[in-house]
């Protein structure tokens, strides 16, 4: 599903530019009955809006009137009739940005945003000053860290495994620089900043074992270095020395762990949805 209403409707910002084009294509009427069709969607008064983008659809033959459609289609969960008609105004105009945009919000909706961000970045390279192309590139990516992560039976979103630290990261990272217009994204996307570096740190497990373990080593190898020191045992002091430091190693490996890995060992009877591996 989509990350808000406004993933809908904030596309359409672009009207002005793109309606310049379409009032040279087709009738006056269709350009009336097309903004009509066009305040009924923003207001979300969907019925009337498919009427009137319907009805602009037959006065004229335009991509706009079938973005609308779709649109309509996608905000209420329609998918399968939202790409028929984004389909129709792929084949009338593939490179309009309000075409990529609305593919894009469809495969965010599928549940598959992260095949929608290339093409956005596409657009953003394009337009790097279009504020609309970067909110939508924003959004899709923050879709991503949703739906790349793994689920908990209580719908909570925990990161598992590396790439999907890894993926958060930079969508979290990219956000940020797009410099959207929008405190929720960005407030968004610093709290998961927050959350991957806390994931990241280092934690002990059963700390209290651990320094008792590592106490008797230590003591254990001091004990076997002085008695071949004693002794005039060269291959006693290495022998323990070495000893000592593969069973201190061998305790930190089974004892410290990054946050990440205790949470998603603590977490694996919950999931119910797992992420990306």
């Amino acid at each position: 599903m989509l990350r808000s209403w406004q993933d809908v409707v904030a596309k359409w910002q672009l009207v002005p530019r793109a309606a310049s084009k379409a009032a040279q294509e087709g009738p006056c009427e269709a350009d009336k009955v097309f903004g009509e069709a066009l305040d009924a969607l923003e207001d979300g008064r969907l019925d009337e809006a498919l009427r009137q983008f319907e009805a602009a659809a037959q006065l004229r033959d335009h991509h706009l009137d079938q973005i609308g459609i779709g649109d309509v289609y996608l905000a209420r969960g329609g998918l399968r009739l939202a790409l028929v008609h984004y389909r129709k105004a792929v084949e009338a105009a593939p490179t309009d940005e309000l075409t990529v945009i609305a593919v894009s919000q469809l495969r965010v909706a599928a549940g598959e945003a992260a095949s929608a961000v290339d093409e956005l970045e596409k657009l953003v390279a394009a337009h790097p000053d279009d504020p609309v192309a970067r909110y939508y590139l924003a959004s899709t990516l923050y879709s991503v860290t949703e739906q790349v992560r793994s689920q908990t039976g209580d719908e909570r979103l925990v990161m598992t495994t590396e790439r999907q630290l890894a993926i958060c990261t930079h969508a979290a990272e990219r956000i940020l620089q797009l410099h959207v217009d929008d405190r929720e994204l960005n407030r968004g996307a610093r709290l998961l900043q927050a959350e991957i570096a806390a994931l990241r740190r280092w934690t002990w497990i059963r700390p209290v074992v651990a320094e008792a373990l590592a106490i008797v080593i230590v003591v254990c190898g001091v004990a076997g270095a002085i008695a071949g020191g004693m002794t005039g045992s060269v291959p006693v002091v290495v022998l323990s020395v070495l000893a000592g430091g593969g069973l201190l190693f061998a305790v930190v490996q089974r004892f410290r762990r990054q946050v990440w890995r205790l949470q998603a060992e603590l977490t694996e009877d919950s999931i119910a949805k797992p992420g990306v591996e």
